[in-house]
């Protein structure tokens, strides 16, 4: 996370901290897998491209072209490679209210797809939350989600967005299962708005009290006394 934190200073600031979403999914990553990272996101394309590059045989991460229409169908059917290629997995991140426009549509489609076919896919939502400005009918909110996940029978996992640990165990389960042949899955990383934006959800120091409640924090080092 100190590194998603370090390649986005001096960039424009994101609608909130996706820290631990990047670095908790992204250490799921295998030879052979896909990534498509968030349109724009230049932290989230190198941490791939860092991830994969160190994997064996794997010289970095494909990414999906501009612009976001269509994003979602496509890492289906990069999914769908893998799947008849019998290798990887396909892991995509998304954010709500994208796909708002009428040329943008198709995205739960594909994922209605990608689940009666079982593709070994995980789609990564960052969901802030309170978001106005994202009830047309197209966009990927919290309702339309829930209608694909009933309708289609698509799991979706929600998980708290700003908890590294949780992300971690929720990404274990999709790209296990994934891999396993059951087919596709939506993480929901609920994130606060970004008013509500405070030390309290900060993803590093919310992992630093789950490591020091478990004593795995290192000791800090005894100071010398001044003679």
């Amino acid at each position: 996370m100190q590194r998603c934190r370090e390649l986005s200073r001096g960039t424009r600031p994101a609608p909130a901290r996706i820290e631990a979403i990047l670095a908790a999914t992204m250490l799921h990553l295998e030879t052979g897998d896909f990534c498509s990272p968030l349109p724009g996101s230049g932290v989230a394309a190198q941490l791939a491209t860092d991830r994969l590059a160190r994997l064996a045989n794997n010289t970095g991460a494909p990414q999906i072209p501009q612009p976001e229409r269509q994003r979602v169908a496509m890492i289906a059917g990069a999914a769908l490679s893998l799947k008849l290629s019998g290798q990887g997995i396909a892991l995509g991140f998304t954010h709500t209210g994208a796909a708002t426009a009428k040329s943008e549509q198709g995205w739960s489609e594909a994922l209605a797809y990608a689940t009666r076919a079982a593709l070994p896919l995980v789609l990564v939502c960052a969901a802030v939350q309170s978001q106005r400005g994202a009830q047309k009918a197209l966009a990927i909110t919290w309702e339309t989600m829930s209608r694909l996940a009933k309708s289609s029978k698509l799991p979706v996992l929600t998980v708290d967005g700003t908890d590294a640990v949780a992300i971690y165990r929720v990404m274990q389960e999709a790209t296990h299962r994934a891999r396993q042949g059951d087919g596709a899955a939506v993480i929901w990383c609920a994130l606060p708005a970004m008013s509500d934006r405070t030390a309290a959800n900060d993803p590093i120091r919310t992992l630093q009290r789950y490591l020091k409640v478990r004593g795995l924090l290192p000791a800090a080092p005894a100071k010398k006394r001044m003679r």
